[in-house]
C-alpha cells in the first residue's frame, strides 16, 4: 500500500526563538556533554530539546496571552470533578463526595453532601483520615461512618468516625506469621476479610472472620492470574468472587528483560492457544457463597457451562439472592486460528440464583462495550446499566418483566461510573454527569423516566461563564466508512464551519471510547482550544468502544493496525476539506499515547495533510515497546512477534519513518514516562536534522501524561500558541 499526501501545506515559519533562560535548560541525550548541547545549537532554528522543572521556566518564557485570556486559562484548568466516596446514610439524606483535581485526582477535599437540597458541608473529620480507603464508605448510623484502609506504615485497620464528635477509633489487622499478601475487600458488616496469600506457584484466597480471626479458604489461584474484589450482598452473609480473564500488571510491567515468547499470555493475544487448553479459560470462574450455611459454598459457574464466554463481574440483588453477572465473548479476529480471551470484542449480561440456575439473559448492543459498560440491581425487577453508545456513555433501565431496555432521558455527554449510586428503594439515581457545555456536577433523576435530570451540585458554575463553546454531533461519509463525532467550536460559531482552522484529536488507547465530555488538559482539549479560537473535531475510527464488536476489533483483525485507522482518519480530513470545512493549512493533529502514536503516524504517512502536530506523550517504537512494554497488547493487535515478522513492526512504527515528515512539530513528554524520553529525544534530533521545526519539551517528574497543575499551565499556554501560529486563522 502506498502512504501518499494530496495536499500541498504552505510555507510555514520556523519555531520561535525563546528567550535565554530556556536555552539554558536545552539538553540531549544523557552523558554527551558539551559536544552534544553545542550539536542542538547548531541544528536549525526551532529545533531544540528543553528540559521544563517546577522551578526552570519565568514567565518570559512562555507565550503571551492576554490578561483576559490568563484568566479564562486559570479557569478551566480550575475544574473540579465530584466523586461519590460511600452509601446513603441510613435516612437517605447524606452521601461523602471529594470534589478532585481533574487533573490530580490526589488533589481532593472530603464533603458531606445533603442530596435532598444539594448543600455542601467540609467534612473535616475525615480529610485526614482517608487515604487509601476500600470503597465504599459505609454509614453505620446516620452520624457514623466506617472504612478499612491500608495503613501507611503497612497494616491494614477498620476506621470508625463520629462526624460529630471527631472522635476516631481504629483496628488494626496484620499478620503475626512470615508471610506476604494483601487483602482484597472487606465485608459491609465489617465482620469479614477476603485476603491473597502468595504461597508459591499458587496464592490462596481466604476469608478471615472477625472477631475470632479465623480463616477459611475459599479458592487458590496461579501466580500471575487476577480476582476480582469480592462482592458482597447488602446484609454481607453472601460473598461471590470472579477469578477474572484478565493478566495481573506485573505481567506486562516494563521489565529489563523481554517477555516470553511461549508466555500463556502472548501465546493466547496471539490467538493460537486452543480454548480448552486456554489459562485464562480453564482458570475463569464465578464462587458463590453463603456464610449463614453450614457450607457456605453454593454454586460455581465456569465457562464450560455456558458455551466458553469468561466472567467478568457480579453484583447481587438487594435480598442477596440472585447475581447480575457480566460476560465476555472473546475476540475471534480474523487471520488467527483461535479466539484471545485475554482481550475480550463484546459483552452481555445474565441473572442467576444462588444455585447457579441462570434465570434471565440481558443481551442488547447499547451494552456489548466490554470494559464500557456495568449494571446493578435496583430492585427485584428492575436494573440499571451504564453504557457508551456513540459519542455519549448514558444510563439505561431494564425491566425483567418486559424483558426492554429503555434510555433513561439524558443529554448528549458522559456519565461518570465511579460517581454513580441508586436509593434504596431504586427509585432515584444520583451520578456524576458532563459533556463539553456542562461542566462535571452530580444530578439526580428519577428511574421511572417521568422526568428530566436534575442538577444536584453547582461545583463548577463559575465555569459557565467562561467556558464559550458549542458542541456538534458530526457524521462523516468516507469511501472507508461513516465515521461519528462531534466538533467544538468556540461560541457563536456558525454551523456547518466554512474554512477554518481544525484540531483533529484521538484519544488515547486504542480501545477507550471517544464521548462527549468536559475536558480542559492538553491531551484532551476538548473545551481547552476552543475556548482560544482553536475548534476541535473529535471523530472516533476503528478500535473504539460504542459501536459494536466488528469496529472495536478491526485494528486487529487482519493486522490493520497504524494502517486502517491511519486511512481512516486520512479520508476524514479529505472529506472535511471536500466539504469546506476547513482548507490546506488550517489543519492540527494532536494526541496523547495512542492518540500520540496516531498523531506521529499520520504525518509520516501523510506528510502534507498537516500544518502542525503536537504529538504527546507518544509510542513511537514498536520494536522497543514488545520487547519492554505492553507486550500482549501489541501481541493482539499486530497478530506476530517481531522475532517472527519484524518488517511489520518497522513499518508502522513512526520512528522508523521520522524522515519522511515534513509537518511542524510540538512534543511533549514526561522525562519518567513508562514510554522511554530517550527514544523520544531520538526522533526529535531525526525531524531536526530533516529540517523540519521541531522543539521536544521534557516534564520533569512526569509519568504518562501531565499530573501537575502547574506544568498543564504552562502546556497549555506552549499549544495554543503553537496551533496558533502554524493554522491559518483568518
Amino acid at each position: 500500500m502506498s502512504y501518499h499526501g494530496q495536499l500541498t501545506v504552505p510555507d510555514v515559519p520556523p519555531l520561535p526563538a525563546r528567550s535565554s533562560a530556556l536555552g539554558r535548560l536545552i539538553r540531549l541525550l544523557t552523558g554527551f556533554g558539551l559536544a552534544s548541547v553545542a550539536w542542538v545549537l547548531a541544528q536549525p532554528v526551532g529545533a531544540e530539546i528543553i528540559s521544563v522543572g517546577f522551578d526552570s521556566l519565568e514567565s518570559s518564557d512562555l507565550p503571551t496571552l492576554s490578561a483576559a485570556e490568563q484568566d479564562r486559562l486559570d479557569g478551566l484548568l480550575a475544574v473540579q470533578k465530584p466523586q461519590i466516596l460511600s452509601t446513603l446514610s441510613p435516612d437517605g439524606k447524606t452521601l461523602i463526595i471529594a470534589l478532585a483535581s481533574r487533573l490530580d485526582p490526589n488533589n481532593r477535599t472530603l464533603h458531606f453532601l445533603d442530596v435532598t437540597t444539594g448543600e455542601i458541608s467540609p467534612a473535616v473529620a475525615l480529610q485526614y483520615e482517608v487515604l487509601t480507603p476500600d470503597l465504599p464508605l459505609r454509614w453505620i448510623d446516620n452520624d457514623t461512618v466506617r472504612f478499612a484502609q491500608q495503613d501507611v506504615f503497612g497494616p491494614w485497620e477498620i476506621l470508625t468516625i463520629n462526624r460529630n464528635s471527631g472522635i476516631v477509633s481504629r483496628t488494626q489487622v496484620y499478620p503475626t506469621q512470615e508471610e506476604t499478601g494483601e487483602i482484597l475487600g472487606v465485608s459491609p458488616d465489617f465482620s469479614k476479610l477476603v485476603i491473597r496469600l502468595y504461597e508459591g506457584e499458587e496464592d490462596g484466597i481466604y476469608v478471615v472472620f472477625m472477631p475470632s480471626l479465623r480463616r477459611l479458604e475459599v479458592a487458590r489461584l496461579p501466580q500471575g492470574l487476577a480476582i476480582q474484589p469480592p462482592v458482597w450482598s447488602t446484609q454481607g452473609d453472601q460473598m461471590v468472587l470472579v477469578t477474572a480473564s484478565v493478566e495481573e500488571r506485573g505481567l506486562y510491567d516494563r521489565a529489563p528483560s523481554s517477555p516470553s515468547l511461549a508466555s500463556p499470555v502472548i501465546q493466547d493475544a496471539l490467538g493460537r492457544v486452543p480454548p480448552a487448553a486456554n489459562l485464562f479459560r480453564q482458570q475463569n470462574a464465578v464462587r458463590v457463597f453463603d456464610f449463614s450455611q453450614a457450607n457456605p459454598l453454593q454454586a460455581e459457574l465456569t465457562p464450560a457451562m455456558n458455551g466458553g464466554d469468561l466472567f467478568a463481574q457480579a453484583r447481587f440483588s438487594p435480598n442477596g439472592q440472585e447475581l447480575l453477572v457480566k460476560l465476555y465473548r472473546p475476540a475471534q479476529v480474523a487471520g488467527r486460528a483461535y479466539p484471545t480471551y485475554l482481550f475480550p470484542e463484546s459483552a452481555y449480561y445474565e441473572v442467576y440464583d444462588l444455585t447457579g440456575q441462570r434465570v434471565d439473559r440481558i443481551d442488547f448492543p447499547a451494552l456489548q462495550g466490554p470494559y464500557e459498560s456495568g449494571g446493578q440491581f435496583l430492585d427485584r425487577d428492575r436494573l440499571l446499566f451504564w453504557a457508551t453508545v456513540g459519542r455519549d456513555r448514558h444510563l439505561f433501565v431494564y425491566n425483567r418483566l418486559t424483558h426492554h431496555l429503555a434510555p433513561l432521558p439524558l443529554p448528549s455527554g458522559s456519565v461518570d461510573p465511579t460517581a454513580l449510586i441508586a436509593t434504596e428503594t431504586g427509585d432515584t439515581v444520583i451520578y456524576g454527569f458532563s459533556s463539553v457545555t456542562q461542566p462535571p456536577e452530580l444530578f439526580r433523576l428519577s428511574t421511572q423516566g417521568e422526568a428530566s435530570p436534575r442538577p444536584l451540585t453547582t461545583i463548577n458554575a463559575a465555569l459557565a461563564s467562561i467556558n464559550q463553546v458549542r458542541s456538534d454531533p458530526v457524521s462523516i461519509a468516507t469511501a472507508q466508512g461513516k465515521f461519528e463525532g462531534f466538533l467544538v467550536q468556540p461560541a457563536g460559531s456558525p454551523f456547518p464551519p466554512q474554512q477554518i482552522p481544525i484540531v483533529f484529536w484521538q484519544q488515547g488507547g486504542p480501545g477507550y471510547s471517544m464521548t462527549n465530555e468536559f475536558a480542559t488538559e492538553v491531551e484532551m482539549p476538548l473545551n481547552l482550544l476552543p475556548n482560544f479560537g482553536l475548534p476541535v473535531l473529535a471523530v472516533a475510527l476503528s478500535g473504539r468502544e460504542g459501536f459494536g464488536p466488528d469496529f472495536y476489533r478491526a485494528q486487529a483483525d487482519d493486522q490493520n493496525f497504524g494502517r486502517l485507522d491511519v486511512a481512516e482518519g486520512q479520508a476524514v480530513i479529505n472529506e472535511i476539506l471536500r466539504l469546506g470545512w476547513t482548507s490546506p493549512g488550517q489543519i492540527g493533529i494532536t494526541g496523547c499515547s495512542y492518540g500520540g502514536y496516531y498523531t506521529a503516524q499520520m504525518i509520516s504517512r501523510f506528510p502534507s495533510l498537516f500544518a502542525a502536530a503536537n504529538p504527546q506523550c507518544l509510542l513511537i517504537d514498536l520494536l522497543t515497546e514488545w520487547q519492554l512494554g505492553y507486550s500482549s497488547l501489541l501481541s493482539y493487535l499486530m497478530g506476530q512477534q517481531p522475532m517472527e515478522q519484524p518488517t511489520p513492526f518497522l513499518e508502522i512504527s513512526p520512528l522508523y519513518n521520522a524522515t519522511t515528515i515534513r509537518t511542524p512539530a510540538l512534543l511533549f513528554h514526561g522525562a519518567e514516562d513508562f514510554l522511554p524520553i530517550d527514544i523520544i529525544r531520538n526522533f526529535h534530533d531525526v525531524l531536526a536534522a530533516s529540517g523540519v521545526p521541531v522543539r521536544l519539551y521534557e516534564f520533569e517528574g512526569m509519568g504518562h501524561s501531565l499530573s501537575d497543575p502547574t506544568y498543564q499551565r504552562i502546556a497549555a499556554q506552549l499549544q495554543i500558541d503553537f496551533f496558533r501560529q502554524y493554522l491559518r486563522t483568518e
